[in-house]
């Protein structure tokens, strides 16, 4: 039986960017994936809705096209293009990661690991019922799964996981979206923008309900404005599937039928591993981790999803990258000193239309732990960018502790959000002031410059609003 130092169980952008960052430090690394590489975000994730979003956004804009001075008649959308651009977005990435993992020889098998057995301090691993190969260390890094309402269970026809919409093969005329989380609203937001008739049903008072709420408020107004119906504050009780149809029961009483639903309320931890001589804790099925994503078992590492900590593709990626340099230094005799991974500073991103992103603390979150705040805003329609793009819906949003000057959030709604987060992002993990970023030059005409008078409107000092 061939031995590896390190076996990383799952090929997700968590589990294949540590396999490689392992190859890189030079250390004998298997990778056991039992799809394709990428996991759920290049497959059926953040890469091909971002190629939707693309085909969504253009084809809105292509619409107001006479606004600047352009004459476009009627544009149509050819939905079976649009899948297969995004099918052809996903091989190129995959193949792309495939390419890399065979340039530098690095070991890919193509199997559900069923069982890991420690034995004399090695673990033996376990597939298609026998063993594949011996390791001195694990990463666990196999994702999660779309949630299921025990009520209305997958059929991938009418009622559809996030996975199943991505394999739809006609626009449907309407849809109904059980969940007003980060996916429900993207999918909200491209369909609507196809044409498709949308509505959004959500238990919980806001949108995307762990944002701030100042901005979850602005999304449903962005939503709204593309005809999307939102009803929150509601469940979902019932489905029944007729004449093509679905009808959902409302907790309050009413009912709304729609072609398809979407299942969006949540992902779930997948780690079926059978584990034969050790154990590893688990809270709420999540895999407990400590400051170094290392389980209670000293060789045992997981990252990503399963750990429960936010799941998002980048927080994996980070995890995986440190617990590399961790392995990378216990077998070279090292000590590696780690500055905490603050989950809260990880940037988030929403791509819908209008885009959200934020970084850092809430409002509320702030004002429970700084004795004062200060709160910059400052609107997208000030800018003046912005305006010449013809998209000046939104805001930026900075929170800073009042004593330090400290930022410690920032959060966009508006056009490129995804993108100038970043910025927010360097901010926050450098915990720089206010003073700080005052004495940086933001390059103008940007989209940029609503950041900067969002710091300078903290002190209210912003030049252009009033």
């Amino acid at each position: 039986m061939e031995h590896y130092q390190v076996a990383v169980i799952g090929g997700g952008p968590g589990g294949y960017e540590t396999a490689i960052r392992l190859s890189q430090y030079n250390i004998n690394t298997v990778c056991f994936e039992k799809e394709r590489l990428g996991g759920v975000c290049l497959n059926w994730g953040c890469i091909p809705t971002k190629a939707l979003v693309k085909s969504a956004d253009l084809f809105a804009e292509i619409k107001q096209s006479a606004e600047f001075g352009i004459e476009v008649d009627a544009p149509k959308l050819d939905f079976t293009k649009v899948y297969q651009r995004k099918a052809e977005v996903v091989e190129k990435l995959v193949s792309g990661i495939e390419y890399i993992f065979k340039k530098r020889n690095i070991p890919m098998i193509n199997k559900k690991v069923e069982k890991i057995v420690k034995h004399d301090g090695k673990y033996a691993i376990y597939a298609d019922n026998e063993a594949q190969c011996s390791v001195d260390y694990i990463v666990l890094a196999t994702g999660s799964i779309p949630k299921e309402l025990p009520f209305m269970p997958f059929d991938g026809k009418h009622i559809l996981s996030s996975n199943d919409i991505l394999n739809i093969e006609q626009m449907p005329e309407s849809i109904a979206i059980i969940g007003g989380g980060v996916i429900g609203c993207e999918f909200a937001s491209i369909f609507a923008q196809f044409g498709t008739k949308v509505e959004i049903i959500e238990f919980l008072p806001e949108l995307i309900a762990t944002e701030d709420t100042e901005i979850s408020r602005r999304l449903a107004l962005g939503l709204k404005k593309l005809g999307i119906k939102i009803n929150l504050r509601v469940g979902v009780e019932k489905a029944e599937i007729a004449d093509g149809k679905v009808t959902l029961s409302l907790a309050n009483g009413k009912t709304t039928e729609a072609e398809k639903v979407l299942v969006a309320v949540g992902r779930q931890p997948v780690c079926d591993i059978v584990l034969e001589g050790f154990e590893i804790g688990k809270e709420r099925d999540f895999i407990v981790i400590d400051e170094q994503c290392r389980t209670n078992e000293q060789n045992v590492f997981s990252i990503g999803d399963i750990t429960g900590k936010m799941q998002l593709a980048h927080t994996a990626s980070k995890q995986g990258l440190r617990v590399a340099e961790l392995i990378n230094g216990e077998l070279n005799g090292e000590k590696v000193t780690q500055e905490e991974l603050i989950y809260h500073n990880i940037p988030r991103c929403v791509f819908t239309n209008p885009e959200l992103a934020s970084c850092g603390l809430t409002e509320k979150q702030a004002q429970e732990q700084y004795d004062e705040i200060l709160i910059g805003k400052f609107p997208y329609a000030a800018n003046g960018k912005s305006l010449g793009m013809g998209n000046n819906f939104g805001f930026v949003k900075t929170i800073a502790d009042k004593n330090s000057g400290v930022i410690v959030g920032m959060h966009i709604i508006g056009p490129a959000a995804t993108e100038i987060i970043a910025q927010a992002s360097f901010i926050i993990n450098t915990k720089s002031s206010v003073e700080s970023i005052e004495k940086v030059v933001f390059a103008h005409p940007t989209l940029s410059e609503c950041v900067m008078e969002s710091i300078e409107d903290l002190h209210k000092f912003a030049i252009h609003i009033v």
